[in-house]
């Protein structure tokens, strides 16, 4: 879930995107529950249920809806440990950076990849049934010539708006 707080427009006047402010009321409802029917979206947001499903199906074909997603309770299904783990490529790596970011993608375990600035340039989030799955993650997944140095950490807690 986005804090609805976040979903106002921050464009500027340059923007080849126009949002008008009913758009942004079907986000921010949508952003709370995606699961919410055509009907009660279009009462919340005013309009009527045909416009209202229009208006979605613009914002799905326009790219600004992605998609609708379930978000699952991981430790329900017995994965328990968490981690964030920092990655500095090395320099010969930067170039080959987008290969080792799809491969990331596709490793099992993976929830996101952040390109990050400072002094590391990727920050992988993964999760696991066990601490040493962390570490078999660490050993197939990181252990590559393009990767100088990672740095791990377990999350203990995570906290949204």
């Amino acid at each position: 879930m986005v804090n609805s707080d976040l979903i106002v427009d921050h464009r500027s006047e340059a923007s080849n995107v126009h949002l008008a402010e009913v758009d942004l009321a079907i986000l921010r409802e949508l952003s709370s529950d995606a699961r919410i029917s055509n009907k009660e979206l279009a009462s919340r947001v005013g309009l009527a249920p045909s416009t209202c499903s229009g208006r979605v199906s613009a914002l799905r074909s326009r790219g600004i809806i992605r998609g609708f997603h379930a978000q699952i309770d991981f430790e329900a299904l017995g994965l328990h440990v968490f981690g964030m783990i920092s990655v500095r490529m090395s320099p010969v790596g930067r170039s080959k950076m987008s290969d080792v970011i799809a491969g990331l993608l596709r490793a099992p375990g993976t929830l996101d990849v952040f390109q990050v600035s400072g002094e590391r340039d990727l920050l992988v989030h993964i999760v696991t049934a066990h601490p040493t799955g962390l570490n078999a993650f660490i050993a197939e997944h990181l252990s590559d010539p393009r990767i100088a140095h990672t740095q791990t950490s377990l999350v203990f807690g995570h906290h949204r708006p």
